[in-house]
């Protein structure tokens, strides 16, 4: 009987075995090396793309944040010039607001008041006087709450002259002491006001005692 030998045959295949699992081993290593150096460089090439769309859009975010501040700048100054204006032209427009006053102050005092001083503090007035008689301050009062110019009238201190007292006792007559006064009132722009300081109503002052 022949006898064969298949050792050396089959260690001879076991090593081309080995030799090819170590060569796929190899070539799978290197692969994976190769993509992992590709996926390597696609990543770093889209983080440097980020990074510069990152880059323009912090510098056009710079561009539109001084454009904003500008512009706020700008409103600021336009409001300034508005407020400026506005008050030169409530200046202009009042301006002769100041002769109305007067002659309407000359309208409402009735005839035996005389003012002894006038103080304004924006459009509010204090004025000191003497009256013939209480009768007199009334009088001026209802003027001026009829007047279109002013209003709220508040009598704050009534004083007989002494010097006429004096001269009554000593003269022996009941003739009325002159009375002193203190009287505040505010100021009213009737709404007819124009910017020349003209109003509607003109005339004299309801329940005006003056002729």
């Amino acid at each position: 009987m022949v006898k064969i030998n298949l050792l050396p045959h089959r260690q001879e295949r076991r090593k081309e075995q080995r030799e090819a699992f170590f060569a796929m081993c190899g070539a799978a290593a290197v692969l994976a090396v190769v993509l992992m150096l590709l996926w390597n460089h696609e990543v770093s090439a889209q983080l440097e793309l980020q990074n510069e769309r990152n880059a323009y859009i912090d510098t056009e975010t710079a561009k539109l944040d001084a454009s904003i501040k500008a512009i706020d700048e700008m409103h600021k100054r336009k409001e300034d010039l508005l407020q400026r204006m506005k008050v030169i032209q409530d200046l202009q427009g009042r301006r002769p607001v100041i002769v109305r006053i007067f002659d309407e102050l000359v309208r409402v005092m009735p005839n035996g008041v005389y003012l002894t001083s006038l103080d304004r503090h924006q459009d509010n007035f204090h004025i000191k006087g003497v009256a013939e008689n209480t009768n007199e301050i009334s009088s001026l009062m209802r003027n001026i709450s009829a007047s279109p110019w002013f209003k709220n009238p508040q009598l704050h201190n009534v004083v007989a002259s002494s010097a006429k007292n004096g001269s009554s006792s000593n003269a022996g007559t009941d003739a009325a002491a002159p009375e002193n006064f203190d009287l505040d009132f505010s100021l009213q722009i009737p709404k007819t006001v124009g910017a020349d300081g003209g109003a509607g109503a003109t005339g004299k002052s309801k329940g005006s005692d003056t002729p």
